[in-house]
């Protein structure tokens, strides 16, 4: 199991006090922590109530492994100078002018070259192998993502070119799309989020949507992988533009029970899966995954992205194991309008859920230490 879970159990789940919380009956300290990750789930759907199973016996274990039952550090307040500066000159609702703000760099010449090597039929090992060669990073990444367990080879795999052939061209892809979004705003981390869960729960997300895809037969899982990985980078740019409308997000989920998106709205006029899709277009990455960004919480307004689909569930299910990123991390309603989500199976789900836990820290650690993210 993942060792993740303890440090999130309580903390943001709970809210249990440091005196006599540990001393109680495990079992109800889990239901109880679950449950109040699960306030705003709204009405009960079977892929709910069979999340929340799976997490109450999660987190049950982790409980009786040692989980700690410490409450987290409240947020620091916003420093005057940093409010100041962030404010100045944002509008309401201007998509264009906070992704102008947030200042994203190019994406890498390596993953360009790896993406036009890839729209050619069937490249070679050894071209991908020289294209990856170029980054360092990238090429440690996957390496270390090859010997890991995920693979369990054997004998070590030594060069890229044999790396490539094992892990598969698509996967190289977003694993070097990973590596890259993973370092950004590394030289400037934003305020409001704390970058090593935000990236945990993008990462669990990323595994979590291609588990489901490959398990529903799905071409092209890595998609929906990095589907998964960028659906919430649109809060990521306002956390570092826009801090204090960040901040009075999170108190509008926390005061009045509104959800993120019900937040966003009212306080910035968009929302992060907007925010997102502004971005990704500003990358001219494919309007598969700028739909699936956008429409990730909703997946009912682009009924053509299956890839919007499973992200949705897979970012619910992930809040579901208590890894949230965005700071409010409660489960929020599935989207019953959506069609396809009645193709979604319990056991397809409960698998994904297996595999979450199984493999979510190997994958963070591959992608994580390739781009200088820390706890």
């Amino acid at each position: 199991m993942s060792d993740i879970l303890p440090g999130v159990a309580v903390s943001q789940a709970m809210g249990l006090g440091m005196q006599g919380g540990c001393d109680r009956d495990v079992q109800e300290i889990a239901e109880e922590a679950v449950a109040r990750r699960f306030r705003l789930s709204g009405a009960a759907h079977p892929l709910l109530a069979l999340l929340r199973r799976r997490a109450v016996e999660a987190l049950a274990q982790s409980l009786r492994a040692g989980a700690s039952c410490e409450l987290p550090a409240p947020r620091m307040p916003l420093p005057p100078e940093v409010i100041h500066e962030a404010n100045s000159g944002l509008v309401p609702g201007d998509l264009d002018g906070l992704a102008e703000r947030a200042r994203l760099p190019a994406l890498p010449q390596v993953f360009l070259e790896l993406q036009h090597a890839m729209e050619r039929e069937e490249p070679s090992y050894e071209e991908l192998a020289a294209i990856i060669s170029k980054d360092p990073r990238l090429a440690a990444s996957l390496l270390r993502l090859v010997n890991g367990p995920l693979f369990g080879f054997r004998a070590p795999v030594e060069t890229v070119s044999r790396a490539v052939a094992a892990a598969g061209t698509r996967r190289v892809t977003s694993l070097a799309l990973g590596t890259f979004v993973l370092g950004l705003f590394r030289e400037r981390p934003p305020h409001v989020v704390n970058l090593h869960d935000f990236w945990l729960h993008s990462v669990a997300t990323a595994l979590m949507a291609r588990v489901l895809a490959t398990r529903m037969g799905r071409d092209d899982p890595e998609r929906y992988f990095v589907a998964g990985l960028l659906h919430d980078i649109g809060w990521l740019a306002i956390c570092a533009v826009w801090p204090a409308g960040a901040e009075r997000v999170l108190d509008r989920c926390r005061d009045l029970g509104q959800t993120l998106t019900e937040a966003e709205r009212a306080e910035l006029g968009m929302t992060h899966g907007e925010m997102g899709a502004a971005l990704l277009r500003r990358w001219n990455l494919p309007s598969v995954l700028v739909d699936a960004v956008q429409a990730h919480h909703a997946p009912s307004e682009a009924p053509a992205s299956d890839e919007a689909l499973l992200v949705h569930l897979a970012d619910e299910a992930v809040k579901a194991f208590g890894i949230g990123g965005t700071g409010d991390d409660c489960v929020q309603p599935l989207d019953t309008d959506a069609t396809g989500l009645r193709s979604i199976s319990a056991h397809d789900l409960d698998a994904a859920c297996a595999a979450l836990l199984e493999g979510v820290d190997e994958m963070y650690a591959v992608l994580g230490a390739g781009s200088g993210v820390r706890p």
